[in-house]
């Protein structure tokens, strides 16, 4: 997904563009947690948006996105635990 981050007036904008893959605590449960991916990108989308380039700065900044990310997912796919959410590519622009 590509998204703006959000900036200060007058800055240039900037964009986050971002892929991960979700890794099923139960792999048997693959199709549940499919059937409510535009749920989960709803949820990265809007909490994404909020984030300034500073937050992502540093491993400490990703590590938080990370574990933002999935707090956000597995309120998506509930009951379906998700285990972990990994980075495939994080480009900021």
């Amino acid at each position: 997904m590509i998204v703006n981050l959000s900036s200060e007036d007058g800055d240039d904008p900037r964009y986050l563009r971002l892929t991960v893959q979700l890794e099923l605590k139960d792999p048997s449960k693959k199709a549940e947690v499919e059937a409510i991916i535009p749920r989960v990108v709803d949820q990265f989308q809007t909490y994404l948006r909020e984030l300034r380039v500073q937050d992502l700065r540093g491993s400490a900044g990703i590590y938080r996105l990370q574990m933002e990310l999935l707090w956000r997912v597995n309120q998506a796919a509930a009951p379906n635990e998700i285990k972990d959410v990994l980075f495939q590519e994080i480009l900021i622009q």
